[in-house]
């Protein structure tokens, strides 16, 4: 048995670039954009959440180790054949904002919404929720979203003539239904929906009262530093962040649109991103010619928390035919998860 702590971070890696050769084909690693390096420089497709998935569930590969955090494996493994294995190197990789939405608090806020207007909703839950609340919205006729096509989302529900019950995260639920000019058309909702029942029954968005701790950092001070330092920069930030930080910001949109704005910017052009550090990163040491600053130092945690050895000992593991640390959900929340993200792709 390898002891991993008494390996040098070099040598770790040369076993994994072995590991990695010997499964050939039957490994597939997909990486998160939010990623420490050390990682990244194993993957075979880097991406966000939802795009992760959608690729692991292509491949031909038998082992998929998914490099993010846990709702984004358990995506994959809604996604993927029955006869693959899905794994993520360190299972307490977890996602706070994905927390804020336990089944059990959704189902009693849904119970409300019924009351107040039966059949009237339908269920919408970022990606960055757990499995649970995906299945559920499958289960009610609602679907899945991502930050990149929320908004079309939310109009889908809305010129049928229903209204949105939206979850986990306020901030990107509060800043689409300003795009979309419905401001005054939304409430968000708390602990007590009982309480809040006559605010619902006006409103034609409902908003679970999550948020992100990553994007929670970003503030107008931090803004008007870097407004008040050059003028001339660009600040684009993630829809995550306060509605007050995107407002005064030159552009917000998901880690895809974050990166593909840098890449496609000619050279000499400045940025300055919200969103996590290890991608602000990478962004600035992949183009040299171009000024990409993070609006403040902002590390998901649970991201960071999956390291080279974490890798390696999956790998191991894989190797030697151990699948029990593998990612399993029941059936039914699969086929559930699997309906309300099915229904979002139709649509989008």
């Amino acid at each position: 048995m390898v002891d991993l702590q008494k390996l040098g971070d070099r040598e770790v890696d040369e076993r994994i670039a072995v590991l990695k050769e010997k499964l050939g084909e039957d490994l597939f690693i997909p990486v998160h954009h939010y990623q420490r390096d050390e990682i990244v420089q194993f993957a075979d497709y880097t991406g966000d959440s939802l795009e992760l998935s959608r690729v692991s569930a292509k491949t031909d590969a038998r082992f998929i180790v998914f490099c993010g955090v846990f709702f984004m494996a358990e995506i994959a493994r809604v996604l993927a054949a029955r006869d693959k294995y899905v794994f993520i190197p360190n299972r307490d990789a977890g996602c706070p904002l994905a927390d804020f939405a336990s089944l059990e608090d959704v189902e009693a806020v849904w119970r409300v919404l019924q009351e107040v207007d039966a059949g009237g909703y339908i269920p919408v839950t970022y990606a960055n929720s757990h499995a649970e609340v995906k299945a559920f919205c499958g289960r009610e006729g609602g679907l899945v979203c991502t930050s990149s096509n929320v908004q079309k989302i939310f109009s889908w529900i809305l010129d049928r003539g229903k209204r949105v019950f939206f979850m986990p995260d306020r901030n990107l639920g509060i800043n689409t239904a300003a795009a979309m000019g419905m401001a005054d058309e939304f409430c968000v909702v708390r602990s007590e929906p009982e309480k809040e029942r006559e605010e619902i029954r006006g409103k034609r968005i409902v908003i679970w009262d999550g948020f992100c701790i990553v994007h929670k950092r970003f503030t107008m001070q931090q803004v008007a530093r870097w407004r008040g330092e050059d003028p001339e920069v660009r600040i684009v930030v993630h829809p995550e962040s306060d509605p007050e930080i995107v407002d005064a910001s030159d552009d917000t949109g998901s880690t895809s649109k974050i990166k593909r704005l840098v890449e496609e910017s000619p050279p000499g052009s400045k940025w300055v991103i919200g969103t996590e550090f290890n991608m602000v990163q990478r962004l600035k040491s992949e183009h040299p010619d171009k000024f990409v600053e993070p609006l403040e130092v902002s590390v998901c945690r649970n991201m960071s928390s999956i390291r080279r050895r974490d890798l390696m000992k999956t790998l191991l593991a894989i190797e030697d035919g151990d699948y029990a640390d593998q990612v399993v959900l029941p059936e039914d929340q699969v086929r559930d998860a699997a309906a309300a993200i099915e229904k979002m792709l139709e649509i989008s």
